[in-house]
């Protein structure tokens, strides 16, 4: 009897030899796309090249960004929506950047203020009752009287609004109000005024700039008290952090992000956080402040007019630590931030940088214009006698 042919056994296919060939590869181009990207936004500003896509048909259309209103020593302007808003002794209007009008409240703001953040714009006049707020697509969050007048007002990176109003019975009153202008916290004060206040996003914490007099002296100092804690003095430990300033006037209080904010005072601008800690402070004998800006970004930018003429800029960011630094020969008209940019208007050119003062862009085309708002593509609105013009590096 004949054995069968024994068969011969077949070797399994090695199916992990071919992948891991073109494993290298891959891993080859991953690289090199990863220093080509590198190289490229070295090279190239991501975002000028959003804006050539943007902008495409636009930059050259006979009268885009350029927007018509009735010009006024006391205007105010910023930007917002995609827009401009201005704010006149008669109301606070909001353009769409083809000229198109968004919004339209009128009433009276002698000398109006305008705080943004977030969806959310407040104008009010300091004295006075009344006061408007417009939401993002020009909603109108707010026309009328409250019961008392204002002393001042502010609007977070996330659009909550905080103001100091007096009213009879107490000598200030701060109220906070969520996104959707329902109020959330207000405290009383009986024993001392307060000229200047601050919100943080969510609202969580409120900042006031406080006054008192001591054997015949004015001092200040800043109260910082959780909006989740029902507070009946300010002389109340739980809740509350405190800073002295001594004989100074805080003009202005702003948050930088959600712990950190910064005070203007009358000597110096002070660096703080949510806890009371003075983090760093700027002197302002060195120069005269000329203008200011805060980008939501959290970082700051300050032009300081020199003795001898010409302007020091500086960045900061929330603690008080310098980014950048920059000297200019001629003074300067306007600072602006928004996001990573800042825009820097002087009396010959407009100039976009980062927040290291790194120049990016600078045009000689100017016209009249008094400010430059810095927009978060980059682009500048230019804005001057009763007309814009939208800079597009």
């Amino acid at each position: 009897m004949n054995n069968p042919r024994r068969r011969k056994s077949k070797t399994p296919p090695r199916h992990g030899r071919k992948p891991r060939r073109l494993l290298r590869p891959v891993a080859v181009l991953a690289v090199l796309a990863a220093v080509l990207c590198l190289i490229f936004s070295k090279l190239v500003d991501p975002d000028r090249v959003v804006r050539f896509f943007r902008y495409m048909g636009l930059r050259d259309k006979e009268g885009y960004g350029s927007i018509s209103f009735e010009g006024s020593v006391g205007n105010v302007y910023a930007g917002f929506d995609d827009g401009l808003l201005v704010g006149t002794e008669s109301g606070v209007t909001l353009y769409a950047l083809d000229g198109a009008q968004k919004a339209l409240v009128q009433g009276s703001l002698p000398s109006p203020v305008l705080r943004t953040g977030g969806d959310v714009c407040l104008v009010f006049s300091p004295g006075s009752a009344y006061a408007a707020a417009v939401g993002a697509g020009g909603a109108v969050l707010m026309d009328g009287a409250l019961p008392g007048a204002f002393v001042n007002a502010d609007v977070s990176a996330d659009g909550y609004t905080a103001y100091i109003t007096t009213e009879t019975g107490y000598k200030s009153v701060a109220t906070v109000l969520d996104s959707s202008f329902e109020p959330i916290y207000r405290f009383s004060s009986r024993t001392r005024y307060l000229n200047a206040c601050a919100v943080s996003e969510q609202g969580a914490y409120l900042a006031v700039a406080r006054l008192e007099e001591e054997n015949g002296v004015y001092r200040s100092g800043i109260t910082i008290l959780r909006t989740d804690l029902p507070m009946e003095d300010l002389e109340q430990d739980e809740g509350t952090a405190r800073l002295d300033l001594g004989n100074q006037v805080v003009y202005e209080l702003r948050f930088l992000d959600r712990t950190h904010l910064m005070a203007i005072a009358q000597d110096e601008i002070v660096f703080l956080d949510t806890d009371g800690m003075r983090l760093g402070a700027l002197s302002m004998h060195a120069g005269k402040l000329a203008d200011y800006a805060v980008s939501a970004d959290g970082w700051l930018i300050l032009a300081m007019e020199q003795a001898g003429g010409g302007c020091h800029l500086l960045t900061l960011n929330a603690l008080g630590e310098t980014l950048g630094e920059l000297d200019l020969t001629e003074r300067v008209r306007s600072v602006s931030a928004a996001e990573g940019y800042a825009a820097i208007l002087t009396e010959t050119c407009i100039q976009t940088c980062d927040r290291k003062l790194s120049i990016y862009d600078r045009s000689w085309d100017i016209l009249s214009a008094t400010r430059g708002i810095a927009r978060p593509d980059g682009t500048v609105l230019l804005v001057g006698g009763g007309g814009t013009k939208l800079y597009i590096p």
